[in-house]
């Protein structure tokens, strides 16, 4: 006998799977076992969404910077680092950390920005005797004006070994701007720059790399490309292509030679939407680059930043990615599905991307970045990843094995609305 509660039950089965096809595909996806093995650790609990790797304490060890604290490997001790404050609601107001030594005393520093204020800041190590005591890193000014801030990119544009910040802007009609970096020596303030290289014309979502075959770093974004001129980069308006009419795609997302062919592509995500796909470049018509463009995958929501490393040591490289939990308070579509991590493997046989999970449903999700590096000195890339759900270190294992790989995160279990920190 079929109870109501029964059959209520398998209605609203049957219409989740008429009006969500693409979370049960996901969720079937994710059933297969995965191809490389994964230790992991969830340092922390908390709404920092912003991370990077690098030897902090000069131990020679990578550590991991994220937002509020430091994690000194491979034990991952918890330091303090700086405080930051909470907008709107449970969002911690840093949108990424970048390190880099900018005074030149041999300790890295980082650099954060927002998207509540248009100032950017770097913040100071201490050194030796500041870490140790637990002292917060002090706070600088790099540049002011830069509102509507989405994230910043921490590119060499120009190959002399020292990076330029990219700050993307949500608003298309704001001038894209390139801050130079010109950094202290022995202890000495570092010099900064800010130039708008062309605009308006910017947008949600940016990206790095040779898209013309001239040797020369372009910028993407939703509209079209920046093309570098030669010479002084930073003497010049750089000449804009309209090529695109996207919105809201990833931060970054990835140039690169998707097919083989000799030609850079480029894969976009909807960083606040389902879909995956990439770009190829084709022939050059009436002086402009032909584009065209393939699905790779539209299971996955909020897809907000993508890398392009080989995690599988093959030497071929593989996109990896994740779902942000919460990108937009949950107001974005499959919001409330489960986090994940993934990565995608081009076979060229078929010409398409195979799917791989790497986590999923066990609350390790994305926040603004990935980072990979070898953290654990076997000389496999591992993954750092900082979002709403946590900060975790995931330690690759090579090949899938029938035995699974330790995991010290939290069990797999319902997400919880963030609910910001009680203050005195």
């Amino acid at each position: 006998m079929i109870t109501r509660r029964v059959l209520l039950r398998c209605l609203t089965l049957a219409c989740f799977s008429l009006l969500c096809p693409a979370t049960l595909l996901s969720a079937a996806d994710a059933r297969k076992p995965g191809k490389l093995r994964w230790e992991k650790h969830k340092l922390v609990e908390s709404l920092n969404e912003a991370l990077d790797v690098a030897d902090v304490n000069r131990d020679g060890k990578p550590d991991i910077i994220a937002g509020p604290h430091w994690f000194e490997g491979p034990a991952w001790k918890r330091h303090p680092l700086r405080d930051i404050k909470m907008n709107n609601k449970e969002f911690l107001e840093t949108n990424g950390d970048h390190a880099i030594d900018l005074n030149g005393d041999g300790w890295v520093d980082v650099i954060s920005g927002s998207w509540f204020s248009d100032k950017i800041f770097w913040y100071e190590n201490p050194g030796k005797a500041g870490l140790a005591a637990g002292e917060k890193w002090s706070q600088r000014p790099v540049v002011s004006g830069q509102e509507a801030c989405e994230g910043l990119l921490l590119e060499d544009l120009d190959g002399d070994g020292v990076p330029e910040l990219v700050a993307n802007s949500w608003n298309k009609d704001k001038p894209l701007t390139v801050v130079r970096i010109k950094p202290g020596r022995n202890g000495q303030p570092p010099a900064f720059q800010p130039i708008e290289i062309g605009g308006p014309g910017t947008g949600h979502g940016i990206a790095v790399g040779d898209i013309n075959g001239d040797g020369r770093p372009d910028l993407f974004v939703c509209q079209g490309w920046y093309e570098q001129p030669p010479g002084e980069w930073f003497a010049r308006k750089w000449k804009f292509h309209k090529a695109f009419n996207l919105r809201h795609v990833s931060l970054p997302c990835v140039i690169a030679d998707v097919n083989g062919d000799g030609k850079n592509d480029i894969i976009v995500a909807q960083a606040h939407d389902y879909g995956l796909r990439w770009l190829e470049q084709g022939p050059v018509t009436a002086g402009e680059i032909t584009w065209t463009e393939h699905e790779i995958d539209k299971s996955l929501s909020q897809l907000h930043c993508l890398v392009w490393r080989d995690l599988d040591g093959n030497g071929r490289k593989e996109l990896v990615t994740g779902k942000r939990w919460r990108a937009h308070r949950g107001r974005d579509p499959g919001a409330a599905e489960p986090v994940c991590l993934v990565r995608y493997v081009w076979d060229s046989s078929t010409k398409q991307f195979e799917k791989d999970f790497i986590s999923y449903d066990e609350g390790i999700g994305t926040g603004m970045q990935i980072r990979l590096a070898d953290l654990d000195g076997d000389k496999r890339l591992d993954i750092a990843v900082a979002g709403k759900t946590g900060t975790y270190v995931l330690l690759n294992r090579g090949p899938a094995a029938s035995r699974p790989a330790r995991v010290s995160a939290a069990p797999a279990r319902p997400l919880r609305v963030p609910v910001p920190p009680k203050t005195d």
